[in-house]
């Protein structure tokens, strides 16, 4: 039985606490907050609670789960690792490389994993993506775009605060980075361009736009906003024979298309008289295109926790490991760089 600790019980403490019912080979067992009223929240769901950072790193448990604004990360995983504790943290990991190097040593020198809860690895909607373009179906990929839109134009709670590590960059950009450095975890990242703005809350981020270049040539767009009343597709992936679009995080909605056999593009106007305003913004006759199905993804909701619990128990290693999370902090400071300076940041991540 993998005993869990969670520190700070609110909405994603929740969260967690919810997952890890699904298992018979884990179970939550205490909480500390500051908080007094999460801490009775806590209570009247069965479990023992803790005021004290140091009461709680006394209790017998094998895995600490921190779900507490971000400033506090860095501070509590040292603690946790320690006093013996494995961690798995809510990203992002820290507010800093610096601070993520620091969680390295500490990780190497107690022998305690720390790992982070990058669980939209497993989004169908990503994993589509995977398989389309590693499949080579529409060719040789140029350019992805990954973008995630809201329209209520808020940052909720402390992540509207510049203090607590609020900002979209923090929120949802170290996802849709996380998921173009899986999707091409052998190549570099060659440079990086920014820009991050403050729309509609004055105090953090909640619009940016990230391009990156990769060794392989192909060039990675993410966005978000967080108000934007017309939608643009969630992913849109152009390639040298074809393209992909999907609406939304179902993986269902949207279509992939490819051109048929050598078919060139002016081989299906020729001859005809009427081709809409331009001859080569002309559409392609349908017969030379081809439909292909969205791959059908199985649901994989559950497998992040059933990694970490394993690797609780130390029969796997965590899938979200501390190398991947240093290079994809390296990316969110290159970003907070170029838009500071509004300038290229070549590197090598």
């Amino acid at each position: 039985m993998v005993k869990i600790g969670i520190i700070g019980f609110g909405y994603m403490g929740h969260f967690h606490f919810e997952k890890v019912s699904h298992f018979d080979n884990a179970k939550v067992v205490c909480a500390f907050d500051t908080d007094k009223d999460k801490l009775e929240d806590a209570r009247e769901k069965g479990l023992d609670i803790y005021s004290t950072l140091e009461e709680f790193l006394c209790a017998d448990i094998d895995l600490v789960v921190i779900a507490t604004p971000n400033q506090w990360h860095e501070k509590y995983a040292l603690a946790s690792m320690k006093a013996g504790k494995n961690v798995m943290c809510e990203k992002p990991a820290t507010m800093s490389v610096a601070e993520m190097e620091n969680i390295i040593k500490c990780s190497e020198e107690t022998g305690k994993f720390f790992t982070v809860h990058q669980q939209r690895r497993w989004d169908p909607d990503f994993r589509a993506v995977c398989d389309v373009v590693r499949s080579g179906k529409i060719g040789k990929i140029t350019t992805i775009e990954s973008r995630v839109f809201g329209e209520r134009g808020v940052c909720f709670g402390w992540r509207a605060d510049p203090e607590s590590g609020g900002g979209m960059l923090y929120d949802w950009g170290v996802h849709l980075i996380d998921q173009i450095l899986q999707l091409y975890s052998s190549e570099v990242v060659t440079s990086v361009y920014a820009r991050i703005l403050s729309v509609l809350t004055p105090a953090v981020d909640d619009f940016f736009e990230i391009t990156m270049m990769l060794s392989n040539g192909v060039c990675a767009k993410v966005s978000v906003s967080t108000f934007a009343l017309q939608k643009l597709p969630r992913w849109f992936v152009f390639g040298d024979r074809g393209t992909m679009k999907l609406d939304d995080f179902s993986g269902k909605i949207g279509g992939v298309a490819r051109i048929k056999g050598e078919v060139k593009g002016f081989d299906s106007v020729v001859g005809q008289k009427v081709l809409g305003p331009s001859r080569t913004m002309a559409p392609l006759q349908p017969e030379h295109i081809e439909q292909i199905n969205i791959p059908e993804e199985a649901d994989m909701t559950l497998c992040y926790w059933d990694n970490l619990l394993k690797a609780a128990e130390g029969v796997e290693q965590p899938y979200v490991t501390t190398t991947q999370i240093l290079r994809q902090m390296k990316i969110v400071e290159a970003a907070f760089e170029s838009a500071k300076n509004n300038v290229v940041v070549n590197v090598s991540i």
